[in-house]
């Protein structure tokens, strides 16, 4: 269920960077630049924890 759970936060992640950066240049707002990067570092985060539980799905 937590796999699941990152699966689909991560995915959600990239959705919702590639959309600021849409925004961002749409828009010409450093703002939404800022945000973009945000959110392309939580995906990675998220990426990660996701490899890292299907290494050892055990772990607490």
């Amino acid at each position: 269920m937590k796999e699941l759970a990152l699966k689909i936060f991560f995915y959600l992640s990239i959705v919702f960077t590639l959309c600021s950066f849409i925004l961002a240049i749409y828009a010409q707002d450093l703002m939404f630049v800022g945000i973009g990067v945000l959110l392309a570092i939580a995906a990675i985060l998220l990426g990660l924890e996701s490899k890292q539980f299907s290494a050892n799905p055990f772990r607490k």
